[in-house]
């Protein structure tokens, strides 16, 4: 990616800009690299990507990012794998779950990362004579949320202290997980993050928006990191500016509260333009 965008140039809003690395080869150190090129302050590896797993990563590797970061001071915030449950119905298998994101979490320790994010999923069972698998959205058992909350808890405890844990939107928010999230948050170095995207994603059109809206305006201390993205009627991660959803207002109110904010798009060209769009937000609140 070319370095034509340095962020560096802005006043304000470039001290709470970053980005998630979209390509699934490039290696830790090597976006660590991009991000001080790109002029910005922090940026995100997703475990979705085999190239960021702990077995790929060695710990000379791991010492080299955690010390680049520090030198250049930039953050480092780690994205959990999205196909590990947390609430499975087979102990075995959540356990087992668990223990591979212990490897991922101690990862992220290892390079200096200051959070681990994960999402709290959806309970979802396979039916027999579609031969697909459900996600369901009503009449969830209770066993679900109290199989989720012991396993964040757990994560909280091999944690320890060293990194903070944050919960990210992604579909609604029930009344019922909406009590785990909020059991979640009494727990030592925890947090949330606010994808504003997702909170507006036409899954969650059986929930206004502000019901979304509200959840996070009453928890707005517990808000460490943003995800920003552009989104229409049909799909999320578009760069900012484009789509239905004007942005300003929300980087308004994160820049006062002075949370970080990650852009998640998929191409050099869309983040670029992102970049430029926030660009053009800082300009115009001078004017």
């Amino acid at each position: 990616m070319s370095a034509d965008h340095n962020h560096k140039q802005s006043q304000s809003i470039q001290n709470l800009i970053g980005f998630s690395e979209y390509s699934p080869k490039i290696k830790p150190l090597a976006v660590a690299e991009k991000c001080c090129q790109l002029g910005l302050s922090a940026f995100q590896l997703t475990g979705d990507y085999a190239v960021n797993f702990p077995e790929n990563i060695t710990q000379d590797d791991r010492r080299e990012v955690k010390e680049f970061i520090q030198q250049h001071d930039i953050h480092l915030h780690y994205h959990a794998p999205s196909d590990i449950p947390l609430a499975s119905r087979h102990k075995q298998l959540r356990l087992g779950g668990l223990e591979r994101l212990a490897e991922f979490i101690e990862l992220a320790v290892d390079m200096g990362a200051v959070s681990f994010i994960f999402h709290p999923g959806r309970f979802a069972f396979y039916k027999i004579d579609s031969g697909q698998i459900m996600m369901a959205t009503k009449n969830i058992p209770e066993s679900y949320f109290e199989r989720f909350y012991d396993s964040v808890l757990r994560l909280a405890e091999y944690a320890d202290k060293r990194i903070n844990l944050l919960l990210e939107n992604t579909h609604r928010f029930n009344e019922n997980i909406i009590k785990v999230i909020d059991k979640f948050l009494n727990l030592p170095f925890t947090g949330l993050v606010w994808d504003i995207g997702h909170m507006h994603a036409k899954s969650n059109s059986n929930q206004s928006n502000d019901n979304i809206a509200d959840f996070f305006s009453d928890r707005l201390r517990y808000i460490k990191l943003a995800h920003i993205h552009g989104i229409d009627n049909k799909r999320g991660h578009l760069p900012l500016g484009s789509g239905s959803l004007d942005f300003r207002p929300y980087i308004d109110i994160l820049k006062s509260l002075d949370i970080e904010m990650i852009i998640e798009v998929y191409t050099d060209r869309d983040l670029q333009k992102s970049l430029q769009y926030v660009d053009s937000i800082e300009v115009n609140s001078q004017v």
